[in-house]
């Protein structure tokens, strides 16, 4: 089997099973919380740590920014409400159609974070991160 690159255009963040229109970049993070537990019988000189707590998000970037999508984002973000945030390589018209690929999670997140960017004679851009909240599938 050859080894393939995944580009850039081809992973995508989705909301429930459809992508985030308009999307110009996406980040997903993935994070331990890690704790020392070495103490005076530990006879190396490194830490000894273990895994604590995990930790999961999402952010994207992108320039669909209209009265409707903006007025949605804020609601989302208002409720606290768990949204299935997921992300996945693509394919097809768009870059839109999910293939299932090996590196394909998904969780339920809560909207944490909005930013709408205005610059002068410039697309608007409005970029979401999500928290997950539980495990990853």
């Amino acid at each position: 089997m050859a080894l393939k690159k995944l580009k850039g255009q081809n992973f995508r963040i989705f909301e429930g099973t459809t992508v985030i229109a308009g999307e110009t970049s996406c980040q997903v993070t993935i994070q331990g919380n890690m704790q020392d537990e070495s103490n005076k019988d530990t006879a190396s000189s490194y830490a000894k740590e273990s895994m604590m707590t995990k930790q999961w998000s999402a952010q994207t970037e992108t320039n669909d920014v209209t009265l409707a999508s903006l007025r949605a984002a804020i609601v989302h973000f208002n409720s606290d409400d768990k949204l299935a945030i997921g992300w996945d390589e693509t394919t097809g018209s768009g870059n839109s159609e999910a293939v299932n690929a090996d590196l394909a999670r998904s969780g339920q997140a809560i909207m944490n974070d909005l930013s709408l960017s205005a610059n002068n004679r410039e697309t608007a851009r409005l970029t979401i991160q999500y928290q997950g909240s539980g495990a990853l599938a």
